[in-house]
């Protein structure tokens, strides 16, 4: 994941069903305050959730992919456990 920086710092996941019971992945994707930005996010976002799915291939374990999103001075503030 080397050619998402600068813009994404970390990337998290957990294998969990969703809210229909089926089995998931959830990528947690930390992005830097920059890439967060209103002119930026909607391409960055996207960028990572297609090299996320093409390198990862969720369809071939029967998962459903979802990618959250963060950005690191939220990040700051929460200083929720399962982002860092």
């Amino acid at each position: 994941m080397e050619r998402l920086r600068p813009d994404v710092l970390l990337i998290r996941y957990s294998l969990e069903p969703d809210w229909t019971g089926d089995p998931s992945i959830f990528f947690r994707v930390l992005l830097s305050d920059e890439a967060a930005q209103p002119g930026h996010l909607r391409d960055v976002a996207q960028r990572v959730a297609m090299n996320l799915e093409e390198e990862v291939q969720p369809e071939n374990f029967g998962l459903h992919f979802y990618v959250n999103f963060r950005s690191k001075s939220e990040q700051d503030q929460l200083k929720e456990p399962a982002w860092a």
